[in-house]
């Protein structure tokens, strides 16, 4: 029996391509190994959206690249977002690679592998996902609701390397959540390119999608990530508070605020529309955490451009951050822009802003310290269990270390938060609830 090793990079949308890689190669009688020393093929899951996360790919690549040079194993195989971006010139400069797959194979990849074929780019429906998944997060289970992005950001990649937005049918993915559950998932992560434009192409719609999920049967929690602010309306933040296994975060990737620079980045809002989303976020979903992403040093912002971010988030902090520098990708159109930023101020706004984002983040952590939190267990350790609580999605935000307990992932916990360590907590099981 031939044994795989599948590693992710990138973003969650890629872990969920990987678990539907990992599922056809099992269905096909592949034996799966989470480590590459017992591998006889090794694939790696690529991510091409910056520059750096293509330097990334690149390094993991030929590390992974030794395993065949040794003889260790017999096959490498690149697959996602960098093998589809570079599809023309990666037989060249790649020649330890034994097939470059494009984003629209993940059930087929027991075909590439047996195939003598090297280049696999085709587009291919990904969208009817096995029902069967490997407990690859558990107890996370991400549900990719949709393909492919009809934003047209101008510094992004996606819709050139995904295609256009493909969303799944709410009974379907319904469908998928129900035998995640009996896997054992605790926490549903819905996740697409666009989250938000979910079921505009069919007829149908999130508030949909979220309504039949949270009719399903047991204890678990409901996540949403990457949702575009332009659409989303009052009704959706009503469904979100009604639906009581949705917890109360929402991933809003903003990018920015100044109307000048949404402008050339072609986000179709402005500031105001921003204030207004956040304001009902607020309003009507109680104790909601936001987490959103900035962009700093796109071309033509101005200090004044960057002063009004910075007084923005004071005025409206979010409870997570993510920030990165703009990157001058070769096929994105804001690399025709005129009006570039030196690399110097871009790390010194970065940096400028990364510094209040933690200081505002490390004070939230403070506050927490004597509540009474419920936490989800996600490994064990040592000496206790690492949490989250419901403010916090998988391998981006927080952690809380439950101290002198030993459970199984997956397990719902009542902790009294007892300190902080930076962002992370530290807590004990509460008796009383015991």
């Amino acid at each position: 029996m031939k044994r795989f090793y599948l590693e992710n990079l990138g973003c969650s949308k890629n872990t969920g391509d990987g678990e539907v890689a990992i599922s056809s190669l099992i269905d096909r009688g592949y034996h799966w190994t989470q480590n590459p020393d017992e591998a006889d093929i090794i694939i790696l899951n690529t991510c091409g959206f910056i520059e750096a996360a293509v330097q990334e790919s690149l390094d993991r690549l030929l590390d992974l690249a030794e395993y065949k040079e040794s003889g260790q194993a017999t096959k490498l195989v690149m697959m996602g977002c960098l093998s589809q971006r570079y599809k023309e010139v990666l037989e060249s400069e790649l020649p330890e690679v034994d097939a470059f797959v494009g984003t629209g194979y993940l059930k087929e990849m027991a075909d590439v592998l047996e195939s003598n074929e090297r280049f696999f780019f085709d587009k291919r429906d990904t969208l009817i996902l096995s029902g069967k998944r490997p407990p690859l997060h558990l107890p996370s289970s991400y549900l990719k609701i949709a393909e492919g992005c009809d934003n047209h950001c101008t510094y992004c990649l996606i819709p050139s390397l995904r295609g256009p937005m493909r969303s799944r049918r709410v009974d379907d993915i319904t469908e998928e959540a129900r035998k995640a559950l009996l896997q054992g998932a605790k926490e549903l992560i819905l996740i697409a390119q666009d989250v938000s434009r979910f079921g505009r192409d069919r007829g149908e719609t999130l508030e949909e999608l979220l309504r039949a999920l949270n009719a399903l049967p047991g204890k678990f929690w409901i996540r949403l990530q990457y949702v575009y602010s332009d659409i989303l309306t009052r009704s959706f933040f009503e469904t979100m508070a009604t639906c009581e296994k949705v917890v109360p975060y929402l991933d809003m990737p903003i990018q920015h605020v100044s109307d000048k620079v949404l402008k050339r980045m072609n986000r179709t809002t402005t500031q105001n529309e921003i204030r207004q989303v956040i304001s009902w976020a607020r309003e009507l979903v109680p104790n909601i955490a936001l987490r959103t992403t900035v962009m700093v040093g796109f071309p033509g912002e101005t200090q004044e451009d960057f002063e009004e971010l910075m007084h923005f988030l004071e005025e409206n902090p979010f409870e997570r951050l993510g920030a990165f520098m703009y990157s001058d990708e070769e096929g994105a159109p804001s690399r025709r822009l005129d009006g570039k930023v030196s690399q110097s101020i871009k790390q010194q706004r970065y940096d400028e802003l990364m510094q209040a984002q933690t200081d505002r983040a490390e004070a939230l952590s403070d506050s927490l310290v004597g509540t009474l939190q419920e936490v989800l267990v996600e490994e064990q350790g040592i000496e206790g269990v690492y949490a989250r609580t419901k403010w916090d999605a998988p391998e981006v935000d927080c952690v809380v270390f439950v101290k002198n307990t030993q459970v199984e992932a997956g397990t719902f916990l009542q902790v009294r938060i007892t300190g902080s360590d930076g962002l992370d907590l530290t807590g004990v099981i509460d008796e009383s609830s015991e």
